[in-house]
């Protein structure tokens, strides 16, 4: 198999890689919640609703970069842009997580903000 054939299916096995990281850890995080986070998937995109809030990310799987939004009716919109990296890394915005620590990081984003537009 080329180098360029190649790229894309890496590029796809860490998307796949990280929606599963962050369907894990939102589903531990709303444990503690009155009720379970709604995930919905394309092969491209995820939305994650919780309560009120919502977390949608989008790829471009040729090339790995996408972008997400984190939203509540409280306090409207947040969004940014990432790339997955070969070496299983996350750049977001301006720094490099390892994918588990992104998916972290986003999970509990999610998590805080449904909470405070339930008011806890």
């Amino acid at each position: 198999m080329s180098a360029a054939a190649a790229e894309p299916m890496l590029e796809k096995e860490l998307w796949v890689s990280f929606v599963s990281l962050l369907r894990g850890y939102v589903a531990a995080a709303s444990l503690h919640s009155g009720a379970p986070a709604e995930v919905k998937e394309t092969e491209h995109s995820v939305a994650i609703r919780a309560g009120d809030a919502s977390f949608e990310i989008q790829v471009n799987p040729q090339t790995g970069a996408g972008n997400w939004q984190l939203r509540n009716s409280h306090e409207g919109k947040m969004q940014g842009r990432f790339q997955l990296l070969a070496e299983g890394r996350i750049a977001l915005d301006a720094k490099t997580l390892d994918m588990d620590h992104a998916a972290i990081d986003f999970a509990g984003a999610l998590m805080a903000a449904a909470a405070r537009t339930e008011g806890r």
